[in-house]
């Protein structure tokens, strides 16, 4: 059972986390203008963006319905750090929710200061503290051992990209070097006075390097998860660069956003943490 509720409250939490993506990039998020209702009503008006809004609302509920089945399954029946990894998911999915709450009644999507570009940003955060206390909530409950598994110091990397990359995206980055790569305004190395461009910039680079050290790890361990992370992250790539090239263009959006928490779920998942597990399915 336990493995029922934990996978669908995987599968929504990430459909939660790809639907609050595309709600950003169709700029739905005071479509629905009351939390939770929609202009008084559970049922969002014809409008195609406020239904946008409310099926992020609702699948949403539907993640933290699974987690809290997760948490309480877990609870009773693991020990240790499969309990603490729960713990973490279902502690943050109450955080993740008041702190929707709290950005569509200071309409923070509008992005008119820096307040609410770090609280939408600190909002996606919580959300990928959910999704991979879940996924390490699985790997623990399964004894996971993965040969060839992530290092840290990769994992750290690619979570740095993430992290800055969810920061270019919430505080209106995204656009400032113009439809170009890998010059930004026409430059190699732009004017960094302006602290969108330099935030940019810094990721962009980050995302290089962060390359280099998935191919590093290729080379040196050519182990499957080594490759197949290292298609992932290729993967990845082509998207994010397609998004500056294409300007923004929503399906190359949707799809680097998908592949994106995609990418954080199997990284999570096969994060090489040490060589033995001690978990066991107690008796009821």
């Amino acid at each position: 059972m336990w493995k029922v509720f934990l996978f669908l409250a995987v599968v929504f939490t990430y459909l939660t986390l790809v639907w609050g993506g595309l709600v950003r990039s169709t700029d739905s998020g005071l479509a629905c203008p009351e939390w939770p209702l929609c202009y008084g009503n559970f049922t969002p008006p014809k409008e195609f963006s406020a239904k946008l809004e409310m099926g992020h609302r609702t699948i949403s509920g539907l993640a933290g319905i699974f987690v809290l089945l997760t948490f309480v399954y877990v609870w009773k029946h693991f020990k240790g750090s499969t309990r603490l990894a729960a713990l973490f998911s279902v502690v943050f999915t109450f955080s993740a929710a008041l702190t929707g709450m709290k950005m569509i009644r200071l309409e923070t999507p509008e992005l008119k200061y820096v307040s609410h570009m770090l609280l939408e940003s600190f909002h996606i955060y919580e959300s990928m503290i959910v999704l991979g206390s879940l996924v390490l909530t699985y790997r623990l409950a399964s004894n996971y051992r993965p040969e060839g598994g992530v290092p840290i110091w990769v994992y750290a990397l690619a979570l740095t990209t993430m992290i800055t990359g969810v920061l270019v995206r919430y505080t209106g980055s995204g656009h400032v070097c113009g439809p170009e790569w890998p010059t930004c305004n026409g430059l190699l190395i732009p004017d960094l006075t302006n602290w969108q461009v330099a935030l940019h910039f810094a990721h962009r680079n980050i995302a290089y390097l962060t390359w280099l050290g998935f191919l590093v790890y290729f080379l040196t361990t050519k182990s499957r998860i080594a490759a197949l992370s290292f298609a992932f992250i290729n993967m990845q790539f082509v998207f994010a660069i397609g998004i500056v090239i294409s300007d923004f263009f929503l399906p190359i959006v949707f799809l680097d956003i998908a592949m994106g928490f995609f990418l954080f779920g199997w990284l999570t998942y096969n994060l090489q943490i040490g060589r033995s597990y001690s978990y066991q399915l107690r008796t009821a």
